[in-house]
C-alpha cells in the first residue's frame, strides 16, 4: 500500500511517508543555510554548525576529489558470546582517538552488553567484503500505514574503493554472505549488492534524489525532534563528489531530509543524491579533530560497537 501523496510531492516507495516539508523541498529549491561557523579539519574536509529549527546540525562536509581521506567503519574484537555477534564498545571520541581520525559519529544499532562489556550488533554488518552479522528479510505483522509482509531497512556502505552508497539491503535467507539490493523497503530485489564494509540502520531520508522518509516501511518509526546521526552524499554523474556526516539536535525526519535537500546546491548546483539517518537516542555523538584540540558537538559517554571514522590517507 503506497501512502496518499501530499501536495506537490509524490511518494513512490513502499512505506515511505509524505509530509509538508518534503513537499517544499521539492518545489522551489530550499535557499543554502547560512553557516554559523566553518572549520577547517584538513584540505576538502570542513566542518559546519548550522542552525535548524530549535536546535542545529553539526556536519563534517568531505570533497572526495580534494581531500586526502577515507571513511572507514571501525569495528574491534568481533566475535560470538551466547549466540549473538558481539565487538569491542568505545565512544566515538575514543574511536577517533584510537585510529588518529579526523572525525567520527556512532554507527549502526547494538544490542545487549555482554559480561566482557562487548555489546552486540543488530541488523547488517559487513567487513572487508564478509558479512560478519547477517541481516535477512523481516516480517512485519502490517499496520495502518503499512501493509503485513517482509521487509528490509536501510544500510550504508564503501566499496572497495571508498565510495559511499545507500540502499535497502540484506542477506539472503540461507546464504548469509549474498547480500542483495532493494528498491524500496518492501520493494523488489535489484541484484546483488557487492561492498566492502557496510552497516545497516535507518531509515532513509532521500532516494535517487527525492527526499523520503521510510521510518513506517522499515518499522523504526522515532517520531518528535531528537537527536539523530546522519550521513549523505550527492550524486553528479552518478557518483558522489560530495559527502556528509554529522550530527543534527531538535529534528525529526521530515525537517532532516528537507534540511539536507537544501544543502547540497551550495556545491556547485549539485543535489542530493541519497540520505540515511544512523543510530539516534542517547548513543547519537559525534566528534571531530580541530588543529590539536578535539571537538564534540554531543558526547553522552555511551560506547558503540561501531564508528564511522574518517581517517586522513
Amino acid at each position: 500500500m503506497l501512502l496518499a501523496p501530499m501536495p506537490a510531492v509524490m511518494c513512490l516507495l513502499a512505506g515511505c511517508s509524505a509530509h509538508p516539508r518534503l513537499a517544499a523541498a521539492h518545489g522551489t529549491p530550499a535557499p543554502t543555510p547560512a553557516a554559523a561557523g566553518d572549520d577547517v579539519l584538513a584540505p576538502g574536509v570542513v566542518h559546519r554548525a548550522i542552525p535548524l529549527g530549535d536546535g542545529g546540525v553539526d556536519l563534517i562536509d568531505v570533497d572526495l576529489a580534494r581531500s586526502h581521506t577515507r571513511l572507514t567503519l571501525q569495528t574491534q574484537g568481533i566475535r560470538l558470546s551466547s549466540g549473538s555477534v558481539v565487538g569491542r564498545a568505545y565512544t566515538p571520541r575514543e574511536w577517533m582517538e584510537k585510529t588518529g581520525g579526523l572525525a567520527a559519529v556512532n554507527g549502526g544499532y547494538f544490542g545487549a552488553e555482554d559480561v566482557r562489556g562487548d555489546k552486540e550488533f543488530v541488523g547488517l554488518l559487513v567487513q572487508k567484503g564478509r558479512v560478519r552479522h547477517a541481516a535477512p528479510p523481516l516480517l512485519g505483522q502490517g499496520s495502518a500505514t503499512v501493509r503485513r509482509g517482509r521487509y528490509v531497512r536501510s544500510a550504508f556502505g564503501l566499496t572497495r574503493d571508498g565510495t559511499p552508497q545507500i540502499t535497502w539491503a540484506a542477506t539472503r535467507p540461507g546464504h548469509p554472505q549474498d547480500i542483495a539490493a532493494y528498491a524500496a523497503p518492501m520493494g523488489r530485489g535489484v541484484g546483488d549488492w557487492r561492498v566492502g564494509d557496510a552497516v545497516g540502520c535507518g531509515p532513509t531520508l532521500i532516494a535517487q534524489g527525492r527526499a523520503v522518509v521510510t521510518q513506517y516501511g522499515e518499522r523504526l518509526v522515532s517520531p518528535g525532534p531528537r537527536a539523530r546521526t546522519f550521513v549523505a552524499y550527492d550524486a553528479p554523474g552518478g557518483r558522489p563528489a560530495h559527502f556528509v556526516f554529522g550530527i543534527a539536535s531538535g529534528a525529526d525526519f521530515y525537517a532532516l531530509a528537507a534540511f539536507l535537500i537544501g544543502y547540497f546546491p551550495r556545491h556547485d548546483g549539485s543535489r542530493a543524491g541519497a540520505a540515511m539517518c544512523l543510530d539516534g537516542g542517547a548513543s547519537t555523538q559525534m566528534t571531530y579533530r580541530l588543529g590539536g584540540t578535539v571537538q564534540s558537538p554531543r558526547e553522552t559517554g555511551v560506547p558503540v560497537p561501531d564508528a564511522l571514522v574518517l581517517l586522513p590517507r
